[in-house]
């Protein structure tokens, strides 16, 4: 399948709905030089099949770590570098294949470049798919410090849903991002995400390629307020003392958390919080914080944040983005507390 995806005055080609293999042999490269940005796990999973889906084209690979955001300012320099080896006026197909990081490592590299180059984007999950489409890429100088960002401008984007099926460790982060298209985008879909995927196992055991569509629609409309929602709140966890309990991933999960919670307080929401904690907990994500981490520090951190960047997103119902307010600190103090009941039902206190 093939969709037009269009942000500010980009187009970009999103193909799906069949395999890596299927697609590269119907797309004609005209670039003498192939240089696939890609993680030590894929790189080790795919160098030999990628290769040979090129040829017979030069190609070349540059590896990455396996972090999320391995789009820091030092692989950038070190892929500016690899870079510098090939001849000015040499035409290369620049291919980002692998984690969100590389979508936006790939993206940046190929905006900055003196060389002639176009851009293919194979991300390897859902979630590196919405990346892939984002208006702008960033260089992080720290995960949660922006440092440099330039458009976002692949050529091609190209999604196997095979390969992220494969990968069942992601497949929880993946889910994450349906929840999110969901709260803030269409009240119907995480209706329908909470009735057919009740505990974890149900996830687990299903693909989420019907979902594909959805995803990239949503994220044309409203991409922005997707990628933004919770994002405040997850900074706030970079500066928390014992936030570097919390993995990257986790970090997303509780800034997406606490933003809902908070909005459903401030917008006196009919949600039962409980019920949707319980439902997360079923299906498998870390509802409860360590015990070592201090959630009023947390707290006045996001308060510090919000004074210093732009007024909150808050829904004025689920699935619609009502606009912007303030954040204050007896709306946080709800916040904490609609959270600390939803721990005591999940201990049984």
């Amino acid at each position: 399948m093939e969709f037009l995806f269009s942000r500010a005055q980009q187009e970009t080609v999103i193909l799906y709905g069949e395999t890596l293999a299927s697609v590269l042999r119907e797309q004609k490269v005209v670039a003498e030089q192939v240089i696939i940005f890609t993680n030590q796990r894929y790189y080790d999973r795919f160098y030999e099949k990628l290769t040979r889906l090129f040829l017979p084209n030069s190609v070349s690979w540059y590896i990455c770590t396996n972090q999320v955001y391995c789009n820091n300012f030092t692989e950038f320099t070190h892929g500016m570098d690899f870079l510098g080896h090939y001849p000015k006026q040499s035409r290369v197909l620049i291919v980002g294949f692998g984690n969100e990081g590389i979508m936006a490592l790939s993206s940046f590299i190929h905006a900055t470049a003196v060389l002639n180059t176009a851009l293919w984007l194979i991300p390897v999950s859902l979630r590196g798919l919405a990346k892939s489409v984002k208006e702008r890429a960033i260089v992080v100088r720290k995960p949660d410090i922006p440092m440099l960002e330039n458009p976002n401008a692949p050529g091609y984007v190209i999604y196997d849903q095979t390969i992220a099926d494969k990968q069942q460790e992601g497949k929880i982060v993946d889910f994450l991002l349906l929840i999110r298209c969901g709260v803030v985008g269409d009240p119907q879909f995480i209706k329908a995400l909470y009735r057919s995927y009740p505990d974890q196992s149900s996830m687990m055991k299903q693909s989420f390629a019907a979902y594909t569509d959805k995803v990239i629609e949503l994220y044309q409309q409203q991409g922005a307020y997707l990628e933004e929602f919770g994002q405040l709140f997850t900074e706030a966890l970079y500066q928390t003392e014992n936030g570097h309990l919390l993995s990257d991933t986790m970090k997303i999960f509780y800034g997406f958390l606490f933003h809902f919670f908070w909005t459903v307080n401030q917008q006196q929401l009919t949600v039962d919080l409980v019920q949707f904690g319980q439902w997360l907990y079923r299906l498998g994500y870390p509802v409860a914080l360590p015990e070592s981490f201090s959630i009023s520090d947390y707290l006045t951190h996001v308060l510090d944040l919000q004074k210093k960047e732009k007024k909150l997103l808050f829904l004025s119902k689920v699935g619609t983005i009502g606009g912007r307010v303030a954040v204050n600190e007896e709306d946080l103090v709800k916040t904490l507390t609609s959270y600390e009941q939803l721990i005591k039902q999940i201990r049984g206190n």
